[in-house]
């Protein structure tokens, strides 16, 4: 009996081996699924605490925004830009150095510039005359004006020159001129307004046919929003004067010499009048696609359905 069970429990080297790979593949067979389950759905972590960081740092930052916004001009924003970069102390105009300008917010070539006014005889005698710097206007003047501190007894008396300066100051503040019949002796005594800006606003003038509106001159090269607001108030406008282009007459080329209109939009005005005949109004290029309606408004003023000549 012994022998017999001693045959039938009896095994070769193959029958081990493949004994040995039957277990091995049991034993994975048992501990994988356990193994994958715990890849598959890993733990989960309770991020209460980080979450609710998170959700101050968001509502804090809602706050910040709203409070900028409330501030901050949309329509003109190298304005707004230009009076949050101010961070006013109390100083004196007439000895603050470069360095002190800088730090009051303003950039370093407008620091120098201030310097080289005074390097120059330029004078504060009274808070108002900070408002003849070129980099202040009057909104920036009413966030520094409470913490300017002059010594009157620093500032020299007036002398003939002095006065000669402050009435040339004044005559070239107040000068008005009228945009499109001003000659660039008359633009350049607006205070804002030197040789380069009278010749580039004259240039853009007689491409337009004339100005229609101040704000066209936010188009000419060099004047930003913050010196349109410096030279707006001494010019003017007189639509009378303005270029008119018949779009009953005018071809392609004429046409798409304006700057407000490019080749396609002067292609269909002209394709527009071929094939329904004379236009009776300026208002039906709106019937056009590629006339949209802030466009017309900016063309409007340049074009007429009138046979009299412009």
């Amino acid at each position: 009996m012994k022998d017999r069970l001693r045959e039938f429990l009896h095994f070769g080297k193959a029958e081990r081996n493949a004994i040995g790979i039957v277990l091995v593949i049991i034993i994975l067979a048992i501990i994988l699924p356990s193994y994958l389950a715990g890849i598959r759905n890993p733990e989960v972590v309770d991020n209460y605490d980080f979450k609710a960081e998170v959700d101050a740092f968001l509502k804090k930052s809602e706050i910040i925004a709203a409070a900028d916004q409330q501030e901050f001009d949309f329509y003109q924003p190298d304005k707004s830009s230009a009076v949050d970069r101010i961070k006013p102390f109390r100083f004196d105009p007439n000895t603050l150095d470069a360095k002190g300008w800088e730090q009051l917010g303003f950039s370093k070539k407008q620091a120098e510039s201030i310097v080289r006014f005074r390097e120059k005889g330029g004078t504060f005698r009274k808070k108002e005359d900070l408002m003849k710097l070129f980099v202040i206007d009057e909104v920036i003047y009413n966030k520094l004006e409470p913490f300017v501190i002059i010594d009157e007894k620093a500032v020299p008396a007036f002398t003939k020159s002095d006065t000669a300066s402050t009435k040339s100051y004044r005559k070239k503040e107040f000068a008005v001129a009228e945009l499109n019949s001003a000659d660039s002796a008359t633009l350049v005594n607006v205070r804002g307004i030197g040789p380069a800006f009278a010749r580039r606003i004259i240039r853009y003038r007689e491409k337009l046919g004339g100005y229609s509106d101040l704000n066209q001159l936010l188009d000419v090269y060099g004047i930003d929003s913050a010196r349109f607001l410096q030279i707006e108030r001494n010019l003017s406008v007189d639509q009378s004067s303005i270029k008119k282009i018949n779009i009953n007459t005018a071809s392609v080329d004429q046409l798409r010499a304006h700057p407000y209109l490019d080749y396609f939009v002067a292609k269909a005005i002209v394709d527009k009048r071929v094939q329904k005949g004379a236009y009776t109004h300026v208002s039906q290029i709106m019937e056009i696609p590629l006339v949209y309606e802030a466009l017309y408004l900016k063309i409007k003023p340049y074009l007429t359905v009138d046979k009299t000549p412009q």
